[in-house]
């Protein structure tokens, strides 16, 4: 086998995020007595990811993002409620309890984990992160888990992978494949440390080839296709 290592984004990769953000956002509004419909929660989503993509890109920090999106939401929403901070406080603690896997997660960890080490990279916050995989069935085929608010560091930051690789157990790169859903903090962090990039793609949405991925995957056993091919 070509790999021995698999650096394994964990939202959108192994956790159904959208079905935990919606849980988190729901629970959340319900406690303060908010409304909770599907328009609020594309509201929030779409908030949420357009910050994540600007912290990705250093325009802002982890703090105020996890504010900024509730400010948002409620300027949009909630007209004559204020606090923010408490409902941000409240969401995090509610999304540390959502580990909703996508399909087939835990049976396809489980087989990846016979054949590979598997190390989680991941720019979650470090209660959320911690939390969902205290309580995930998927944990025990899991080395380690890299979270960039517990380090310091944040995807795809060159230092932020040399961190993970002077710390991972192979130490030869060319048998480390990173594999995630983002072409913006996982295969540009990949590429940026020299690694060999794999897309999970399920819906086939970025066309390929692509200069920031060697490898482009609908599935997460296809990545044992990858390494027979390369035995070829």
């Amino acid at each position: 086998m070509k790999y021995t290592t698999l650096l394994m984004d964990a939202d959108d990769t192994i956790f159904d995020f959208p079905k935990c953000e919606a849980q988190a956002l729901k629970n959340s509004l319900v406690h303060y007595g908010l409304e909770y419909n599907a328009e609020i929660n594309r509201n929030f989503s779409a908030i949420n990811t357009a910050l994540w993509k600007e912290f990705e890109m250093s325009r802002i920090t982890r703090s105020e993002l996890r504010v900024q999106r509730f400010r948002e939401l409620i300027e949009k929403c909630f007209d004559g409620f204020s606090d923010a901070d408490i409902l941000a406080d409240r969401y995090v603690e509610e999304l540390s309890h959502q580990a909703i896997l996508l399909p087939k997660s835990e049976e396809t960890l489980k087989r990846l984990s016979q054949v590979y080490e598997i190390d989680i990279i991941t720019n979650g916050l470090t209660a959320v992160q911690k939390g969902r995989f205290s309580i995930s069935s998927v944990t025990k085929y899991i080395n380690k888990i890299y979270i960039s608010d517990e380090i310091g560091m944040n995807k795809p930051d060159r230092d932020y992978f040399e961190y993970v690789l002077s710390d991972v157990n192979e130490k030869d790169k060319t048998k480390i494949l990173v594999v995630g859903d983002s072409l913006t903090s996982d295969m540009q962090g990949g590429r940026n440390a020299g690694l060999d990039t794999c897309l999970f793609d399920p819906e086939g949405k970025v066309s390929m080839p692509h200069p920031l991925c060697d490898y482009s995957i609908k599935s997460l056993t296809d990545i044992l296709k990858i390494d027979s091919e390369n035995e070829v």
